[in-house]
């Protein structure tokens, strides 16, 4: 009797809530509220166990720094994105956003300077940049309006294609 029952109620409450279901998606339109969800900053700096800024993440990054030391891009020169550090705190490369052309940046920077730098302009045209020491380069390009691909060796310039 008891096992009857038990599964009398069970059933019961089984099909109240699937009306209850059913009701609630048919005559409600449910709105899903991540708001509580999302994380919303301007900013976030990850640390090292040293206290070493080693990546930032925000809108109008800090000026860029090297050998410990921030120091002046120049005029127009504000990104927002993600810049990554050593764990000396060197800069050395970031995916970042130019605030004054609307440019996409990837850069990839050695201690001393920057090495390599792929660049998406707004307009469409892309280019791949690549230097070395003693004025060693490689610059790949397209655009709207042709390709080019130029080496420079020792500073002498190689031309190798220009189509524009």
């Amino acid at each position: 009797m008891k096992n009857t029952m038990f599964k009398f109620i069970l059933l019961v409450n089984l099909m109240i809530t699937t009306g209850l279901v059913i009701y609630i998606v048919k005559n409600h339109n449910v709105e899903i509220d991540l708001s509580r969800e999302v994380l919303q900053v301007r900013g976030l700096v990850v640390t090292d166990s040293t206290g070493v800024e080693r990546v930032i993440i925000g809108t109008h990054l800090p000026p860029a720094q090297g050998s410990g030391y921030r120091f002046y891009r120049g005029d127009n020169s504000g990104v927002s994105g993600v810049m990554l550090y050593d764990h000396e705190g060197q800069e050395r490369g970031g995916y970042v956003t130019d605030d004054s052309y609307g440019n996409i940046f990837l850069t990839l920077d050695s201690k001393i300077s920057q090495r390599v730098l792929f660049m998406a302009e707004p307009q469409g045209a892309a280019t791949l940049k690549m230097w070395g020491k003693n004025q060693n380069q490689i610059n790949l390009g397209t655009s709207d309006d042709g390709i080019w691909f130029d080496v420079s060796d020792q500073g002498k310039n190689q031309n190798i294609i220009e189509n524009n």
